[in-house]
């Protein structure tokens, strides 16, 4: 099987969304997903409240700042940012990352990740990871924008209001998530690589765990697994509308601003919804953003071991997949 090579392809409108030209060879073409399991949201004001003052109440709750240069892309992948709009007109930008030479790869139709990002909008840590997953396990991933173009928050005070005029709006912030879904699917290159609708997985990280756990709770179609890392854990809306069909793997700072209390009610949401596979593991000694390396509370070790563990059960994933 030959390698791929990328070079520019034309743009595509399909559906009254946006597919965009991509200079080293992406393109978006629009895949439907189908109709949401689930009625629209009841707000739940309580996640809400206790969210703002675990954030109010530790004024560095994710770290300081610390520097980091983005690695250079790994040889085997491509990566490129996309402009893109959803459905309520809006300009947004997010990552795209596919692997560029198939070789050693079962199928150039490749299982697909959207990566949610934290409360400071799609950043250097978010493309940093998106194609770190792509490259060590050959998926087509995309790091969506729930913020929109130019907006990315540079402190704690910025990244809080924004992030709660998203949260102020559930039907529109589970439409913006939908909508990078969307974008995930329709990503492909000339050499043949696409995304296989029915092999997704979503990665999240602080504001993007809970991201990543909504798709689950709302029963994303055709969604195997999610992992969110030092996640925020409480349920948006009412749990009577839940139905968890996906594997949950949740990554938690044993210092984390939520509380021990935060975890252990997201364990019995898990008994109470009777979800089939789900772990929760516990890191001593790091704070929420540990696996973040723009954050002074980055953690190496810890952090490499979180996403050991996330690809092991992705792998494991796959191949009881294939065996079926």
């Amino acid at each position: 099987m030959g390698g791929c090579s990328c070079r520019p392809v034309s743009l595509l409108v399909v559906g009254g969304l946006c597919s965009h030209t991509i200079n080293q060879g992406f393109s978006l073409k629009l895949h439907t997903l189908p109709p949401k399991l689930r009625k629209k949201p009841k707000k739940k004001l309580m996640f809400l409240v206790v969210l703002a003052l675990g954030y109010a109440t530790t004024a560095t709750s994710h770290g300081l700042p610390r520097h980091f240069s983005l690695p250079p892309v790994p040889s085997n992948v491509a990566a490129k940012s996309i402009s893109y709009t959803c459905d309520d007109g809006k300009s947004y930008e997010g990552y795209a990352v596919v692997p560029i030479n198939l070789d050693g790869l079962a199928s150039p139709s490749r299982p697909g990740i959207l990566i949610g990002h934290t409360w400071t909008g799609l950043g250097q840590m978010e493309k940093y990871r998106a194609a770190q997953i792509a490259s060590k396990l050959g998926f087509v991933a995309f790091a969506l924008d729930v913020y929109g173009t130019g907006i990315r928050p540079t402190n704690e005070t910025a990244a809080r209001a924004e992030m709660d005029k998203v949260l102020s709006n559930l039907t529109d912030f589970h439409n913006r998530i939908d909508c990078g879904m969307k974008h995930l699917l329709a990503t492909t290159s000339p050499n043949g690589c696409t995304v296989n609708a029915s092999s997704l997985f979503a990665n999240g990280y602080c504001f993007g765990g809970v991201m990543v756990l909504e798709l689950a709770r709302r029963n994303t179609p055709n969604l195997r697994a999610v992992s969110s890392f030092h996640g925020e854990l409480a349920n948006l809306t009412s749990q009577e509308n839940d139905h968890i069909e996906a594997i949950v793997q949740v990554h938690h700072a044993d210092l984390d601003f939520q509380g021990p209390k935060a975890l252990l009610m997201f364990e019995d949401e898990m008994r109470n919804q009777n979800v089939t596979h789900w772990s929760t593991i516990k890191y001593g000694e790091v704070s929420h953003g540990w696996t973040d390396p723009t954050s002074e509370n980055y953690r190496k070790f810890e952090a490499d071991g979180a996403h050991n563990n996330m690809f092991a059960m992705y792998s494991q994933i796959l191949s009881s997949m294939e065996m079926k």
